[in-house]
This record gives C-alpha cells, structure tokens and sequence, in this order.
C-alpha cells in the first residue's frame, strides 16, 4: 500500500539511500523543504540552479515572472549530485532526460509512498531563505 503521508524519520531514510537515484533524491527533498511544487520541480534546467547560492529559479506560471527560491543544504547537495558536470538541460533527469510525473511517482511508489507525501506531509515552518538550512 502507498502511503499518503511520510515522517522525517523515513525521509532521511529515502534521502541518505544510495540506492535511489540521486535525480529522485534530489526531487524529494526539492518538494520537502522548499516551496516547489511537482511540475516546478521537473521542469527546472541546470542553468536555473546556483548551488553555490543554494536558490533555485522557478518560473512560475500564476505568478508574473520567474522568482528565486532558496533550496535547503540538503537540496542543494542532492542537486549537486543529480547534476553532476552538467551545465544546461534538465537538473532532474535520468540519463540525461527530464523525469516525468509519471516516472517520478512510479519510483516514490516502489518506496511505498505518494510523490504527493513529500510535500503534504512536511511539518509547517518558517519559509528557507538562501543561506539556511
């Protein structure tokens, strides 16, 4: 059964997995400590990342304009390792193609969890800001 909701406990669990790739990694965390939405999150190109800024631009589409978000540290690095030396194309990919929901889901559910529950089940808290984790 696919669960709905997820701890912190089993978040770092799937993060810190090596086993998992780090595109799916990397997308997990984007959901559970930013203000990322899914499809914000897969369409992000390597050229809208600053790593070393930890912000991540995203285009949004009810907003006017694209606007800055901060990515936590452990976002950062699992970005960090998605991307690799990539310096354009998509951060979230696998083998050098943009992950779709559908994929993205898939690998959530082999964990026994909704891509939904990354980021519904996050604990309320202050909003990042560049520079915390």
């Amino acid at each position: 059964m696919t669960a709905s909701t997820i701890t912190e406990e089993r978040l770092t669990e799937l993060l810190t997995n090596q086993h998992i790739p780090a595109a799916h990694r990397a997308l997990w965390a984007l959901l559970w400590d930013g203000e990322i939405r899914l499809s914000e999150a897969l369409s992000l190109d390597v050229r809208d990342i600053d790593l070393d800024a930890r912000t991540a631009t995203i285009d949004y589409r009810a907003k006017p304009g694209p606007g800055p978000v901060p990515l936590s540290e452990r976002a950062a690095e699992l970005l960090r390792e998605a991307i690799g030396e990539e310096t354009a194309g998509p951060a979230i990919h696998r083998f050098g193609r943009p992950l779709s929901k559908r994929a993205a889901s898939a690998i959530a559910r082999t964990h026994d969890v909704s891509i939904h529950a990354f980021r519904s089940s996050r604990p309320a808290r202050q909003p990042l800001t560049a520079g915390t984790a």
